[in-house]
């Protein structure tokens, strides 16, 4: 059955500001993939008679959904088309290249070239840059007043999934008393959860530092196409866990996006913090606007459960479609035991799936805390303000009786991967009476490429990327690591 025409999520639509909403194509095909998910799920017993009613049943539906997209599917391609030739005609009009457009309008120039060719429907925001370039004389009107336009407005309506079973109240009192206990080590998640922790945090990672350090330098296009590589032109299910404001996995999604010759892609955002998440999810949708390729959807949950979101896991058709589960701002290296979290957390994924990640790498494949103190910068400069003002935020909220805190780094060099050690920020809170009380309120982690790959392998992941990159020199190296979950090898 061809199913590249189908764009709908299997969410439904809790949050809408589209006044066009869904077209009578998109609501039938909708509930018809409902009813046949529903069909396949239902037993017919160990009942020869019924078991072969059954595979009828199924097959027909199937037919039906077949009809429905021969007969009834939007020509998308005919809208392109229409586009790329009114393109054309303005830009010879004004005697201009495609070269000066891309420049002119900040777009590249294959982007221009497949637009003209009609492979490509334009987004809102594409169209937007395109009206800005004078010398085009394009008018709004002329163009939003296309077909592929008008029919896929609707499908960026945004869309929120919170699981009946993620309580984030119960975890934020958990963290309070957690905090007003004896001292220990604070699970990760909880530092991002509430408002002022999440602007602290977003603050901290647009400084222009941190931008140039883990944004700018990045390589999206690169990890974009070596994905394309892998997996060829196939529907793709990005889940990006814990993004914090999205916008380097909106930068990534753009840039296959750009790979794709006829982009089918469903973008989840997953994380703990609602803050985090609706602005994440905002960014994301502001940037791909109405693009018909692109389907937008926050969920707000604990990665750490990640296979008890079921609906990230339903995928119809696994042969047309690919899930990329993508952790990017080395959020690997917060992980209290990382091979346990790759075991559990990714029990869901299906052979073929893909495992993108970042994480900061040693220096050389000496942990001799001696050496490490003299060649990792962070353990020799203070911490910075933002990261104490961020950590410190916590505890001055839920914290009764502080009088003050302090913070340190202190090395770890026991670590479940062999040749990777940790860097914790231990938070020292003064009580009255002279007391104190100490906890680990941040950790990051610095990796052998080697460890890494192993671990990942005895999990049944094929290694099939690494990109190196750098953000400064006052900064240990980063990788970027691609995996692919293989088929379960057969015992004999």
């Amino acid at each position: 059955m061809h199913t590249e025409a189908a764009f709908s999520s299997e969410f439904p639509s809790v949050v809408a500001d589209d006044t066009l909403g869904p077209s009578s194509y998109q609501a039938a095909l909708f509930h018809l993939r409902q009813g046949l998910q529903a069909l396949c799920d239902l037993s017919p017993g160990a009942d020869p008679a019924k078991k072969e009613e059954h595979e009828q049943l199924v097959a027909l539906q199937k037919q039906v959904l077949q009809l429905l997209h021969i007969h009834f599917a939007p020509n998308s391609e005919e809208a392109g088309t229409q586009f790329g030739n009114v393109l054309r005609h303005h830009r010879d009009e004004a005697k201009l290249t495609q070269e000066q457009v891309a420049d002119y309008s900040g777009l590249s120039l294959s982007y221009i070239r497949k637009l003209e060719q009609g492979s490509k429907p334009p987004s809102r925001n594409v169209l937007l840059a395109l009206c800005s370039v004078p010398d085009l004389k394009l008018v709004p009107p002329e163009v939003t007043s296309l077909p592929a336009i008008r029919e896929y407005g609707f499908r960026l309506a945004p869309n929120w999934y919170v699981s009946p079973t993620f309580d984030s109240l119960q975890m934020l009192h958990d963290f309070s008393q957690q905090l007003n206990g004896g001292g220990g080590s604070v699970e990760q998640t909880y530092v991002y959860m509430d408002h002022q922790s999440a602007t602290d945090w977003i603050q901290l990672c647009n400084t222009p530092s941190y931008v140039a350090a883990f944004r700018d330098s990045m390589p999206h296009s690169a990890i974009a196409r070596r994905l394309r590589e892998v997996v060829g032109q196939v529907g793709l299910d990005v889940i990006a866990l814990g993004p914090g404001d999205g916008k380097s996995e909106v930068r990534l999604v753009q840039q296959i996006r750009e790979e794709s010759d006829r982009p089918n892609i469903r973008f989840y955002l997953f994380d703990v913090s609602q803050p985090l998440l609706s602005s994440a999810f905002k960014h994301a949708a502001d940037t791909f606007g109405d693009d018909p390729g692109l389907f937008v959807c926050g969920i707000q949950g604990n990665f750490h459960q990640l296979p008890r979101y079921m609906q990230l896991h339903y995928t119809p058709a696994r042969s047309h479609r690919r899930r990329v589960y993508v952790m990017l701002g080395a959020t690997i290296g917060n992980i209290d035991n990382e091979p346990q979290f790759f075991q559990s957390a990714f029990a869901g994924a299906a052979p073929g799936d893909l495992l993108i990640f970042d994480v900061g790498l040693v220096f050389t494949d000496s942990i001799e805390p001696a050496f490490l103190k003299q060649h990792d910068p962070v353990l020799s400069r203070p911490i910075p303000d933002g990261h104490q003002r961020w950590l410190a935020g916590p505890l001055q909220r839920y914290c009764r009786d502080m009088t003050a805190v302090s913070f340190s780094v202190l090395l770890d060099t026991k670590r479940p991967l062999a040749g990777s050690y940790g860097l914790q920020v231990m938070a020292q809170v003064k009580l009255p009476g002279q007391q104190t009380k100490e906890f680990c309120m941040w950790q990051v982690r610095r990796y052998q490429s080697s460890s890494l790959v192993q671990c990942l392998h005895d999990l049944g992941w094929e290694h099939v990327g690494q990109i190196p990159f750098t953000g400064s020199k006052a900064r240990p190296p980063q990788g970027v690591f691609m995996f692919q979950k293989q088929l379960p090898k057969l015992k004999h």
